[in-house]
């Protein structure tokens, strides 16, 4: 090797390329005939103080064509993938020991850059890898750097921005209609993520969030990527998955779908524990045609099987959120399995903050046990994708990105010029949950029709409509334009726009287009819409025209056009405008097959609830037609023996403890099919015993709230799980108990065997001055004992007879019209049988 040698490879225009020269590696790109980076350095640092690239003594070099095909349900363009690229292998020893290979790769629409370190297991990597040089006077488009992405984006140039750590995807404008934009591939807890350090002077570094351990024989850096073009070049490039690695197996699971969302939480905070507020959103998701619904923090297992089941019968789909650290360790992934049993679509993750190895390692463990019971995943305060639409499918999108939440948290509005630079940044690598559409946000900047275009401008896997429904019932142009707006599509365009100013970005699902217009600036401005670009069929088609009037409602026109028109569209200050274009004669659907036309399925269970002795079987029966019959039984049990048509007979294992509840769930059809078919419960109930059991350590069979969560050993609260203090009646504290907010309604299983009830009963002292309660115990339907309690007075002392009880209920009635609810404790409540 001479003192300076050179290796490149080239493809579609583009060219990377890495020198030797006196000890010292660099690499640079090129974008035809435009310097991506003049050269600038590569490293490779350990803790110890080694560079592993000084000094390294050349080996050799491969040069080799990658194609591959694969296939994506989430995203702006789903379907077959092919991928063109070039790559290059040049191997290095490093001076003290270890080989580093820096693997080059050019494809059409930009470069990659990463290192395979081998033989150098148990060494710590740190600080930054890759350099970069842009013209010091560049346009910029960053966010200030967090490991959960949701500052705000904004318009600098290198020479003005502050030095310090700013989030990937960091867009550079290279030249006239030239654009860079630097992010990662191929990440997952065999590394950790990167951002971008800014030191001034237009020099940027990859650099690591967080130190790694390298553990094992190789291990592949993350791809340092760059894409390469004009702004639709760089909006419609699929680069970042092209470098990640193909889903397992090979295949996509069929129950991967991606949808639209029903969800409560923007709007009502608390409105995750409430049964009936889920099942207002099931309703307008059904109505709607709606894929899912979304149910946020607060949510009570108790009753979420019920809801799965009813959402079943009618289509939907249920999502359930959880904070990352309750998934922290296996036995708490078992939870995922649980849910999954009773038929739920997804989790929504919450909380991960973090870019560190260990983290990395996390999701791993929890993509690959949601990817073994079965359920898609929403991640939110979470890092960017890196591909992950290619290696899990199941994965429908991520948040790492301002969105509306930031109304509720903060009361801060969006920008306008943060909507439209999000197009060109974080969504081009993959799903963003904004959560748009929020037209009641008091503080908002933005018209209607900016809100309404959001939601075809930013694309998201699960698609999570934010605002209440009422709201979109209120607006029938909004409500009908949101019917026809989809959770993934089949083509993506950018037609017009630079970031920061506005975006016209056009998408198309089957034969429909939907266009969205948003725009940031101060002043209106038109935009023709090119029709000639979109390809579209030959024929007239129904153009839909949403905009803006002059007091910020929308209004609508409608036009017949065909491939060779313009639609003109005016967009006002911070305004917006959607464009849904439909065949105005679509082609007839083809009938359904005599084969496999039917009733829907539909699944009846013998008996919702039966009782289950450890150890011994139990007999779960079901009526099912239009589909086969499957029973899901919860993680930790035996496969159930079928013992004639929709009956099984099932153990419950051994050493279950008394009155445990467990939910089985009947399956019209393959559970792990298009997820959207029938399915019942039945609870097995284990006998109580001879002992007292306290009904605060017993799972309730049903349970229903006034607010937030029935709270075990705190008082209620009223929002959030766990969000109670301490019990206290009239100032004297309780340790054991159930916290309640009026109404409320609990029901246990008993064995109906003689026995006594025991409690005391009060309101909590964190309840307003002056409210009252009637409280009840009512068993199998009778009322067995009627209490008043009120605000300051001692709790009322209980012993109820329950002899021959199976299903009690612990009851405190709605309070009077315009009376302020009480939180009532129920202390210590036990059920003693009688010996």
């Amino acid at each position: 090797m001479s003192e300076s040698t050179t290796w490149s490879v080239s493809h579609g225009g583009n060219t990377v390329a890495v020198t030797w020269f006196r000890g010292r590696l660099t690499w640079t790109a090129l974008h035809d005939g435009v310097q991506v980076t003049p050269p600038a350095p590569l490293h490779l640092r350990l803790a110890d103080g080694r560079d592993l690239l000084s000094g390294a003594t050349y080996v050799s070099d491969a040069i080799r064509d990658v194609a591959e095909e694969y296939d994506l349900v989430v995203g702006k363009r789903v379907g077959r993938h092919a991928v063109d690229h070039r790559e290059r292998t040049v191997q290095f020893t490093c001076v003290d020991g270890g080989e580093v290979a820096v693997v080059l790769r050019a494809a059409p629409d930009g470069v990659a850059l990463r290192f395979v370190l081998s033989g150098l297991d148990g060494a710590t990597v740190t600080g930054g890898d890759v350099d970069l040089r842009f013209p010091a006077t560049a346009a910029v488009w960053p966010l200030t750097y967090t490991p959960w992405y949701e500052t705000t984006r904004f318009t600098s140039t290198l020479d003005a921005l502050e030095p310090g750590d700013y989030g990937f995807p960091f867009l550079v404008e290279l030249a006239d209609d030239t654009f860079a934009l630097v992010t990662e591939a191929d990440l997952d807890g065999r590394y950790g993520g990167s951002f971008a350090r800014y030191a001034g002077g237009g020099a940027v570094t990859v650099t690591l969030a967080a130190d790694v351990e390298l553990s094992g024989d190789a291990v592949a850096t993350p791809w340092r990527v760059v894409i390469v073009g004009d702004l639709a070049t760089v909006v419609g490039s699929h680069l970042v998955d092209d470098l990640a690695p193909a889903v397992a197996g090979g295949t996509v699971p069929e129950w991967a779908r991606p949808g639209r969302a029903a969800w409560s939480w923007w709007s009502d905070f608390y409105s995750g524990a409430q049964l009936s507020k889920q099942r207002r959103m099931l309703d307008y998701a059904a109505a709607r045609g709606w894929e899912y619904v979304l149910v946020d923090c607060g949510w009570d297992g108790v009753w979420m099987p019920e809801l799965v089941a009813e959402a079943s019968e009618r289509g939907v789909g249920v999502f359930v959120w959880v904070v990352w650290d309750q998934l922290a360790t296996p036995e708490q992934r078992r939870k995922l399995a649980e849910w999954a049993s009773w038929g739920v679509a997804g989790v929504k993750v919450d909380f991960m903050e973090s870019e560190a190895q260990e983290r990395y390692r996390w999701y791993d463990e929890v993509i690959a046990e949601c990817a073994r019971v079965g359920l898609m995943i929403n991640f939110h305060g979470s890092v960017i994708p890196r591909g992950w639409a290619r290696t899990y499918p199941h994965v429908m999108s991520y948040e790492a990105v301002r969105g509306a939440e930031y109304y509720v948290f903060y009361s801060e509005p969006l920008t306008p010029e943060h909507n439209t630079i999000v197009p060109f940044t974080r969504n081009v690598v993959g799903s963003a949950d904004y959560t748009p559409v929020t037209f009641s946000a008091a503080a908002r900047l933005t018209t209607e029709a900016h809100e309404l275009a959001l939601a075809v401008v930013l694309e998201s896997g699960l698609l999570n409509f934010a605002d209440d429904v009422d709201e979109y019932a209120k607006r029938p142009i909004a409500e009908a334009a949101i019917e026809r707006i989809k959770a993934a599509w089949d083509e993506t365009r950018l037609l017009a726009g630079r970031p920061g100013e506005y975006v016209v970005l056009a998408r198309r699902s089957g034969a429909e287009w939907s266009v969205g217009a948003l725009s940031a600036l101060a002043e209106p401005k038109t935009v023709a819409v090119d029709l000639t670009v979109l390809g579209l069929n030959d024929g007239e088609y129904a153009a839909t025209i949403i905009t803006d009037d002059a007091a910020d409602r929308l209004t609508q026109a409608a036009r017949a056009v065909t491939a060779a028109d313009s639609v003109e569209v005016t967009l006002r200050p911070n305004g917006g405008a959607l464009v849904l274009l439909a065949p105005a004669a679509p082609a007839a659907a083809e009938p359904e097959p005599e084969s496999e036309a039917g009733p829907r399925p539909a699944v009846t269970v013998a008996d919702p609830i039966v009782r289950g002795v450890p150890g011994e079987p139990v007999e779960i029966a079901a009526v099912v037609t239009g589909a086969e019959p499957h029973l899901v039984v919860p993680p930790g049990w035996d496969q159930p023996r079928p013992i004639r048509d929709g009956a099984w007979s099932v153990t419950v294992p051994a050493g279950t403890e008394p009155g445990h509840v467990a939910v089985l769930a009947v399956h019209a059809g393959d559970p792990l099919g298009p997820r959207r078919s029938a399915l019942a419960h039945v609870r097995v109930v284990s006998p109580l015993g001879a002992e007292p059991a306290s009904l605060v350590a017993l799972t309730p069979v049903a349970a229903a709230n006034g607010s937030g969560p029935v709270e075990r050993d705190m008082s209620n609260g009223e929002g959030n799980p766990a969000d109670g203090r301490p019990m206290s009646v009239a100032g004297v504290h309780h340790p054991r108990g159930l916290g309640v907010c009026a109404p409320s309604d609990v029901t246990w299983v008993l064995d109906g065997v003689a026995a006594r009830l025991t409690a005391s009963v009060g309101v909590d002292d964190e309840s307003p001055a002056g409210t009252t309660a009637t409280c009840a115990v009512v068993g199998d339907g009778r009322v067995l004992s009627t209490v008043e309690v009120a605000y300051g007075e001692p709790a009322r002392e209980l012993d109820v007879d329950v002899t021959g009880i199976t299903r009690l209920r612990l009851v405190v009635r709605p309070p009077a019209a315009g009376a302020e609810p009480a939180h009532v404790d129920w202390i210590d409540p036990h059920v003693r049988p009688l010996i």
